[in-house]
């Protein structure tokens, strides 16, 4: 038997954000049941927590359709859900992607910083407004710039779009995809907003129609802000609205520091609160 919590994560209200299942004492599972389990809960990600190593806790993390080596919104809710349990207001993650050590804030809800463990990185797609507008359900005129072809670890395609009110629009046509070549079939229509950015997910990659708030997406986009903003030297916070046309608004923050006009850090923060918690009735 394995205990489990389930979070709402990158919100402070429960029944908004994104849910993720953390199941502890994962030591002895395959990947195959890891996966047959991550498909039970059936929710976008569910992270695996393994016994600590020298102070660090192996940590794996699946879609229902397969492992991710990196991905936001489990590490964020998988680190305050650790640090509830244990008292701690710092978590340090072994994950395929590389080390995370993870700062936890907050009393009544909970809040994780994190330095991403790979720069993210961008490159434009030689894919039509056309197509891509086809792909979304959208006319050319709502697409507001090429395609990126971005990765934190995990790989996405960033299009970005002339409004919010075209965003809302999207309906995703997957006869389109075959415009995208061999870029990734997990999409962020992405747009500009008084606030920062807003986001959708749409994740065949997956296994999920469309994710309520995707941190990985989030840290590479910090590679497509670098060149289309552009951020300039220094510091900069991006803030990223997701989830809201599903009803599940998720708010999730970037720090991007810039030197020499490249990305040096990528940091990701955002909040969680547990909604549930139970036990497998599984070796």
């Amino acid at each position: 038997m394995r205990p489990y919590d389930i979070l709402d994560v990158f919100t402070d209200t429960p029944l908004t954000g994104n849910p993720l299942a953390v199941v502890y004492e994962a030591d002895g599972l395959s990947i195959e049941r890891m996966q047959a389990i991550t498909r039970e809960f059936n929710l976008s990600e569910t992270i695996f927590m393994h016994a600590a190593v020298d102070g660090r806790t192996p940590a794996r993390i699946f879609t229902p359709a397969h492992e991710m080596p990196f991905a936001g919104h489990p590490t964020v809710g998988g680190s305050i859900a650790l640090g509830l349990r244990s008292g701690t207001d710092h978590v340090a993650l072994s994950l395929p992607a590389g080390p995370v050590d993870v700062t936890l804030t907050g009393d009544t809800v909970r809040r994780a910083e994190f330095d991403a463990p790979v720069l993210p990185t961008a490159e434009p797609l030689a894919v039509s407004a056309a197509d891509l507008a086809r792909l979304l359900g959208l006319t050319p005129a709502d697409i507001a710039g090429p395609a990126m072809r971005m990765s934190s670890g995990p790989a996405f395609t960033a299009i970005p779009l002339a409004s919010v009110e075209a965003l809302g629009r999207v309906r995703y046509d997957a006869a389109g995809e075959a415009a995208l070549g061999d870029a990734p079939r997990a999409i962020y229509p992405v747009t500009p907003t008084a606030g920062g950015y807003q986001a959708r997910m749409i994740a065949p990659d997956f296994g999920i129609a469309e994710d309520p708030a995707t941190g990985a997406a989030a840290v590479a986009f910090a590679a497509v802000a670098l060149q289309s903003a552009p951020l300039g030297e220094g510091r900069h916070v991006i803030s990223i609205a997701q989830g809201i046309e599903m009803g599940r608004p998720s708010a999730i923050e970037l720090v991007a520091e810039v030197s020499g006009g490249a990305l040096t850090r990528v940091r990701l923060a955002g909040e969680a609160v547990i909604v549930a918690q139970g036990t497998l009735l599984l070796d």
